[in-house]
């Protein structure tokens, strides 16, 4: 997943608390100019998630929710895949509910497939569910569209053009799905957003209901590699950003967007200029967190706020773009809160190449933890997590990309997504099928 391509409560962003995993204070040395590899590691255990006295898998999660099925009704863990499929299972019995499955939605591409689900906030009185998933270009975009192109490819705006006017990508679609009294019984079906994918890459697709009730959809730009017809920047069309949306609006219009009557914006648009970003979470004090995958040298971690501009492509993390030999990034553009990688290549001193975005444990399964977000990246199979209290979440101008972070030793997975249970513990899940709860050794 180079390029990969919750509804869940909205975690407590605690200080850490005492115990045995818990990171010194003074620990020295500890900078972001040796990758935080010198910090103090945090040990943990990857337990395979069962339901009844069975594990439970998938093809590749996409999402990893909790939630009874009924009003009191049993817990159950719900399982996006990217193969089509959402199933729940009773955790007490192991008992498998499929909630729904998509036909025709995946594609060699790896990137594509059922990619987001969350579930109504007031689920599950309220029985509606949301997915995002990508379906295949026509025969049309089969016959008018061309491969990508590079820079310097003479005729590079026709073809940037017709990705979109065609979906030489396909479509993606955000659906809201209304269950039955019987989870069981086919859901009925309503279209919230639909958009033609210029390209098959870089998809993103993570969908999330945030505090304030509306809901969050990350968007890439549609690819190539370096983004050569210019997506990033471009805010008349929804690639490259988060979007904002009051599912029960006419046409998922949010009022308060902050685009809303700006010529030259898609007024759906939350915040802007992200590559491929996989996996958002909420605080609790509702700064919106966003994972992006970088080009060639840095992977990054986003707090995304109202009308923000995250450089993408006129920088990658906090250097220029490595192919358009552009200015560094200045005022217009928001730096990361954390990057990783050095700034060269995909190599030391962390090694990462795919950063999967992560959640806040609030629970007690990692002593020390608490308040900390824990991400992951699916090529090195690394995972850290980010000290939250060491930075000014509410401050752009203190976000230089070298927020705190210690590694988390003890299990090494392919994470493609997170999740939190009712109790606040950890789990993720590995595009190999397995499902992990983050625990102490």
């Amino acid at each position: 997943m180079r390029t990969r391509s919750l509804l869940l409560a909205v975690a407590l962003a605690l200080p850490a608390t005492a115990g045995a995993a818990a990171p010194a204070a003074d620990e020295e040395p500890c900078t972001p100019e040796t990758g935080w590899t010198d910090c103090t590691p945090i040990k943990i255990k990857l337990e395979p998630l069962t339901a009844g006295d069975k594990a439970v898998t998938a093809s590749t999660a996409t999402a990893i929710l909790f939630s009874p099925l009924t009003a009191g009704g049993p817990e159950h863990v719900i399982i996006n895949d990217t193969d089509g499929e959402v199933v729940a299972y009773d955790l007490a019995t192991g008992a498998a509910t499929t909630l729904l499955k998509l036909e025709g939605v995946g594609s060699a591409n790896p990137e594509r497939g059922l990619l987001g689900l969350a579930l109504h906030p007031n689920f599950p009185e309220d029985r509606r569910f949301f997915t995002y998933h990508l379906t295949p270009r026509t025969d049309e975009a089969n016959r008018e569209c061309d491969r990508m192109p590079p820079f310097n490819t003479k005729n590079r705006d026709a073809i940037c053009a017709k990705g979109e006017l065609y979906g030489c990508g396909g479509s993606f679609w955000v659906t809201e799905w209304t269950m039955g009294e019987d989870p069981a019984s086919e859901p009925s079906k309503r279209v919230v957003l639909t958009r033609l994918q210029p390209g098959e890459g870089h998809n993103a697709g993570h969908l999330l209901f945030g505090p304030d009730g509306m809901l969050y959809l990350s968007l890439g730009d549609g690819g190539a590699q370096m983004d050569p017809c210019g997506r990033g920047q471009d805010h008349s069309k929804v690639y490259s950003s988060v979007l904002r949306m009051d599912v029960d609006a006419e046409g998922a219009l949010a009022e308060g967007n902050p685009f809303i009557g700006q010529e030259g914006y898609d007024p759906l648009i939350f915040a802007y200029g992200f590559r491929n970003p996989w996996r958002m979470w909420f605080t609790a004090t509702g700064e919106l967190i966003v994972a992006d995958t970088g080009q060639a040298r840095y992977e990054e971690v986003n707090i995304a706020q109202a009308g923000g501009n995250y450089g993408w492509s006129v920088r990658d993390g906090t250097l220029n773009h490595p192919a358009k030999g552009e200015a560094p990034a200045d005022d217009r553009h928001t730096a990361p809160l954390f990057q990783y990688g050095d700034g060269k290549g995909k190599s030391a001193p962390t090694g990462g190449f795919a950063i999967v975005g992560g959640v806040v444990q609030t629970g007690s399964a990692v002593p020390g933890l608490n308040g900390y977000y824990l991400f992951a990246d699916n090529v090195s199979q690394k995972m850290w997590a980010l000290d939250l209290s060491a930075s000014d979440l509410t401050d752009p101008s203190s976000w230089n990309g070298s927020a705190k972070v210690h590694r988390l030793e003890g299990g090494k997975v392919a994470a493609s997504t997170f999740g939190v249970d009712a109790d606040g513990n950890v789990y993720v899940g590995g595009s190999g099928g397995k499902i992990f709860k983050v625990v102490a050794p």
